[in-house]
């Protein structure tokens, strides 16, 4: 019976998928609204995918979309996505991440799960490119929430409903690597562990300090002494 619950963030922690969300939702939004070019000089780091139809509708729009509109546009992108990112070439998976991800399923002490801000059909789909979808059977997506905090928590409901079993809050940790995984983290009361995998430096953390900073996945020990209650900034 697992006692530690492990929730990963997607993108950038994970993986890469090479611009195929900007290309798909940029063809979904001009195809629907008429507008190209929508996603701008939008910066998605750590952002749910709600909050960034909202961010790229009130600024392209004047307003937020309707529930339909919505709807409509999360719908439009995934077909769209499902194509792209199949086609991206720029796709990668972060250093280290098949290796982790097979050690950790093979600790029994361990539940892994997902706390992403990704709509769940396109989050699944960036695994499934990546190989990678069979370790994660339930999680938080960001058709649970637009806010990061909730997701984690939808996550935490989601896995003790599939695992039947509760997780103590210090036994939850929140993997991820934008600043914004971290606050979430805190705000719902959990641990985290930053990696330094897209960007970020320690300069980002300084507000919210993860438990524990990590450069990327690739240290299997590093990772598991994170688990165990140790201190590791490697």
């Amino acid at each position: 019976m697992p006692s530690k619950l492990l929730l990963f963030d997607i993108d950038g922690t994970l993986l890469l998928t090479g611009g195929a969300g900007k290309i798909a939702f940029e063809e979904a939004f001009e195809e629907i609204f008429e507008i190209p070019n929508a996603w701008g000089r939008l910066d998605p780091h750590g952002k749910t995918d709600p909050a960034i139809f909202d961010e790229v509708a009130k600024r392209e729009l004047g307003r937020l979309l309707t529930p339909g509109e919505f709807d409509l546009l999360m719908e439009r992108y995934e077909e769209i996505f499902e194509e792209r990112i199949h086609e991206s070439p720029r796709f990668e998976l972060m250093p280290g991440v098949i290796e982790i991800l097979e050690h950790l399923s093979r600790d029994a002490d361990i539940f892994l799960a997902l706390a992403t801000g990704n709509f769940e059909g396109a989050g699944r789909m960036k695994l499934k490119r990546g190989g990678v979808e069979h370790y994660f059977l339930t999680g938080g997506f960001g058709n649970d929430a637009r806010e990061r905090e909730k997701i984690v928590l939808a996550a935490v409901s989601y896995s003790e409903e599939f695992a039947r079993k509760r997780f103590e809050k210090n036994r939850i940790f929140v993997i991820g690597d934008t600043e914004y995984d971290i606050a979430a983290a805190k705000k719902a009361g959990v641990r985290s562990i930053a990696v330094l995998t897209n960007g970020r430096t320690r300069q980002h953390f300084k507000k919210d300090p993860p438990d524990h900073i990590l450069n990327d996945l690739t240290d299997i020990p590093a990772f598991m002494e994170c688990l165990n209650g140790q201190t590791s900034s490697k």
